[in-house]
Parts: structure tokens; C-alpha cells; sequence
């Protein structure tokens, strides 16, 4: 049940990148499964590099396609994917690698520690985004009108755009550094992030049907999810 509980957080924070970046930037993010793909081969080099790559990834997302509609922004941002693992399949020259990881114990289960690190980062993602959410009305207005519409939203003053490079920048960074502790442990390959990519986009999927309560039931929703499968 513990284990289950901590891959439901990492999946909600991981849903929320997705949501934030099509409600927000406009874009289904399809880069955000070789990025956490990308995330597990830097952890070699060390785990401290993975949210700056990330960061650098999003950035580059949002200068090239912010003149782009939805659906050529999403096409862009699957360049990027297949423009990742090429670059893996290159640098690394094997199709499969085996991370190292460190068991510890909690209250008697067996965990790994970078898993458990992860789901730490998740749910510290996660309060800040609700505490957000719920204690800052002003800054909630100026999210759901960008949502709703960028073109009033600049009308209205509001930096869309630069709410639009946040976004990108931020659940990119996230998306790798997650993908360098969760697979720990693993076998990995240059598409195992699809997998994970496609989860959380299912479960943002379910959330997004309930509009303005999206957010708040991100967490439930993925705790079914997991639970479910």
C-alpha cells in the first residue's frame, strides 16, 4: 500500500506538468517521455544536471513553437522527442543500460531510495501548487484566464507568454529530474519514458474532465488509477 500511495504521488505531480502545459502553454507536451527518459541516463553523470537539461528542453520548446497553433506546437514538441533519443542512441551507442540504486527500509517495507526521494519532490510539488491553487485568488484569476483564452488574457494585461515559458521551463525540469530518480533500479532504454509519459497523460485526461476541480482531484484520480492497474 506504501509503495502504491508514493507511485500515485509521483504520478500526480507528473499529471500536472501535463495538464499545466496544455491548459496553459497550449501544448500536449509529447517531448515529456524522452525527457524523462533523458533524465534516467543523466543520473549517471550525476542527479543535479537533470533539472537544468530539463529546464534547457522546455525553454527550447517554448521559443519554438510560441508562434505555433495547439496542433502544430504538439507536432514540434514530438520532433523533439524523436530528436532526443537519437541523440541517446549516439552518445550512449547501447540500447539498454542498468541504473544503480539504494535500498533502504520504511516502517519494515523495502523501498528504494530513489523512489522514495521521488515521491518526497512529488508531493512537495504538488502542496506548493495547491497551496497556490487555494491561497492566492489574484493569481488563480490570471491562470484559469489564460486557460480560457491568451488572446484576452493579454488584452487584460496579463504576460501569457511569460506564464506560457514558466510552465514549459518548470514541468520539464521536473519531468527530468523524476525520470533520474524513478528509474533508478531499472533497465532503461532510449523510449522507456513513452510509458511513463502515457500514463500521466491518461490521468490528466480523466482530471481535465472536471475543469476548475482539476487540480484539487489530480491526486485522488491517480491514486485510482494506480490502484486500478
Amino acid at each position: 500500500m506504501i509503495s502504491l500511495f508514493f507511485s500515485a504521488l509521483i504520478y500526480a505531480s507528473l499529471a500536472l506538468c501535463v495538464l499545466l502545459s496544455y491548459r496553459v502553454a497550449k501544448v500536449v507536451n509529447l517531448s515529456f517521455g524522452s525527457i524523462f527518459t533523458l533524465g534516467g541516463y543523466l543520473s549517471v553523470f550525476g542527479l543535479f544536471i537533470t533539472p537544468i537539461f530539463g529546464a534547457w528542453i522546455g525553454l527550447l520548446l517554448h521559443i519554438g513553437s510560441k508562434r505555433m497553433d495547439a496542433s502544430k506546437a504538439t507536432i514540434f514538441s514530438l520532433g523533439i522527442a524523436i530528436a532526443i533519443e537519437e541523440a541517446l542512441r549516439i552518445l550512449f551507442r547501447v540500447e539498454n543500460i542498468l541504473l544503480d540504486s539504494r535500498i533502504f527500509y520504511f516502517f519494515g517495507y523495502k523501498l528504494v531510495f530513489e523512489h522514495f526521494l521521488a515521491s518526497m519532490i512529488s508531493a512537495t510539488f504538488l502542496i506548493l501548487f495547491l497551496a497556490f491553487e487555494l491561497k492566492k485568488p489574484f493569481s488563480r484569476l490570471k491562470l484559469k484566464v489564460i486557460e480560457e483564452d491568451i488572446e484576452n488574457a493579454e488584452l487584460y494585461g496579463i504576460d501569457a507568454e511569460k506564464a506560457r515559458a514558466i510552465v514549459l521551463v518548470i514541468s520539464s525540469a521536473f519531468f527530468c529530474s523524476i525520470g533520474g530518480l524513478y528509474l533508478s533500479g531499472r533497465v532503461i532504454s532510449p523510449t522507456i519514458g513513452w510509458l511513463y509519459m502515457i500514463f500521466s497523460l491518461f490521468i490528466a485526461t480523466i482530471a481535465n474532465v472536471f475543469r476548475e476541480k482539476a487540480y484539487i482531484l489530480i491526486l485522488p484520480i491517480s491514486f485510482g488509477v494506480c490502484w486500478l492497474v
